[in-house]
C-alpha cells in the first residue's frame, strides 16, 4: 500500500513538474517575434514564430519599387524574420525540453510549408476589373398628380352617413 502511494505522490510531482514547464514555455513562446530589415531599411516585417506576420511597414522610399520588386523584398524579409523566430524558438525549448526539443518543433511545424522563393504571379492575374466610370441612369418622370376635385372641403362628408 505503501509502494502504491509512493508511486502515485511520484506521478502527481512529475505531472506538477510537466504543467509548470508547459507553462513557462507558453509564457515565453507568447513574446517570441522575428524581425527582419531589407537592405535599404525600407521595408520592416515582424513575424511570430509560426510565421504569421504581425508587422509590416513601409517606408516612402519603398514606394519607389515596382509592385513585383516590393513584393519580393517583402516576402524575403517575411522569410529571414521567420527563419530568426524559429531560431530563438528554438533557444528558449532547448533548455526546457531537452531531448523533447524535437519533437516539439516537428510538432510545432507540422502544419506550416516552408516559405520559399516565389515568382510573382502574371500581371493579368493581379489587374482587378477594368475600371468603368459609373453609368448614370435617368430615373422615369413621375407622373403628374391627377386632379382630385376632394380637396377642399372636410375630409367626413355628412352626407355620406
Amino acid at each position: 500500500m505503501a509502494d502504491q502511494e509512493a508511486r502515485l505522490d511520484a506521478a502527481i510531482r512529475s505531472f506538477q513538474e510537466q504543467a509548470a514547464k508547459a507553462a513557462e514555455l507558453k509564457d515565453k513562446i507568447a513574446g517570441l517575434r522575428g524581425s527582419a530589415r531589407n537592405a535599404d531599411g525600407s521595408v520592416t516585417v515582424t513575424v511570430a514564430p509560426s510565421g504569421a506576420l504581425l508587422g509590416l511597414q513601409l517606408s516612402p522610399k519603398a514606394m519607389n519599387r515596382t509592385h513585383t520588386a516590393l513584393q519580393q523584398e517583402i516576402l524575403t524579409a517575411v522569410r529571414e524574420a521567420t527563419q530568426q523566430a524559429a531560431a530563438a524558438m528554438q533557444q528558449t525549448v532547448q533548455p526546457i525540453l531537452g531531448d523533447r526539443a524535437d519533437q516539439f518543433k516537428e510538432a510545432f511545424n507540422a502544419h506550416v510549408e516552408p516559405l520559399g522563393p516565389s515568382t510573382p504571379p502574371p500581371a493579368e492575374s493581379l489587374a482587378g476589373p477594368a475600371a468603368q466610370q459609373p453609368v448614370r441612369t435617368q430615373r422615369p418622370a413621375r407622373p403628374a398628380p391627377a386632379d382630385d376635385d376632394d380637396f377642399g372641403g372636410p375630409i367626413l362628408r355628412r352626407d355620406s352617413f
